[in-house]
């Protein structure tokens, strides 16, 4: 199973949180952690460390992309030169791969520096991301790993979903894609993508919450996605009472046949 992660700003965890996302870690056999972007509050190198330092004591893979919160936002001058170069000093590059027992992950960096929240993907990356996918063994689920999400749940949320989504998306599930784990609006919840998008197949836009830091949205509490090697999704949210992540639902398959937005 994988542990799926987004949104934990370093710089505004929370160590009760972190503590628990430990023992959660600790409890689960888990395959790899997959974390969607805003790795930090305002990406500065102690920041990325930081985060570093805690995920590498974990004993688990784990595979990261790049979030909006991850470039410069008042330095300008490094945020036009060199926007990754804080992330890229402890991760390397913005893309990687990860092959588990059950997944095959593809990273992509969907980060336009020119904008402050709005995605972006390019005709090269996604033919790019293509071949990667393809890469995938047979009976593993092709997933994706990226910022912002694909599919919304609310009208203003749509422009920050990344240009050529649309042939981003049907370029992918040719190429075999089940899943796509996404972040940035702090609310966990699974959308289907074939009906919306005209996709050879079924594809599942993923996303998670924020997962320890107090950055809260919606009235969502600190949460975090398990996906199944069935694909199965479970919701774990943080107790403030017990100080543990538990589980509180399943977001796919959806229940009472409704897209819900959980709360």
């Amino acid at each position: 199973m994988l542990l799926h992660l987004s949104d934990v700003h370093f710089g505004a965890e929370q160590d009760a949180v972190t503590d628990a996302l430990r023992k959660l870690c600790d409890s689960l056999p888990l395959e790899a952690i997959a974390i969607s972007g805003d790795l930090t509050q305002r990406a500065r190198r102690s920041q990325f460390q930081a985060f570093f330092n805690f995920f590498n004591t974990l004993g688990v893979p784990w595979l990261v992309v790049p979030g909006n919160h991850d470039i410069p936002l008042y330095h300008l001058p490094k945020r036009v030169f060199s926007p990754f170069g804080h992330y890229e000093s402890v991760f390397g590059d913005t893309e990687k791969m990860l092959e588990t027992k059950h997944f095959h992950l593809v990273g992509v960096n969907s980060i336009s520096p020119k904008h402050h929240t709005r995605g972006r993907l390019t005709p090269h990356q996604i033919e790019r991301i293509g071949e990667r996918l393809k890469l995938g063994a047979v009976g593993k689920h092709r997933v994706i790993l990226s910022h912002q999400p694909f599919r919304v749940l609310r009208p203003y949320q749509e422009r920050d979903i990344p240009t050529l989504v649309v042939h981003a998306a049907q370029h992918w599930a040719d190429c075999g894609l089940d899943a796509l784990l996404h972040g940035h609006f702090h609310v966990p919840v699974v959308l289907p993508l074939q009906a919306h998008f005209d996709l050879s197949k079924e594809v599942l836009d993923i996303q998670a919450g924020t997962a320890v830091s107090h950055r809260l949205r919606y009235d969502v509490p600190n949460s975090v996605n398990i996906i199944h090697p069935d694909l199965t999704v479970d919701r774990y949210d943080y107790n403030l009472h017990t100080k543990q992540f538990e589980r509180s639902g399943q977001l796919w398959p959806l229940q009472h046949d409704a897209h819900q937005e959980s709360a």
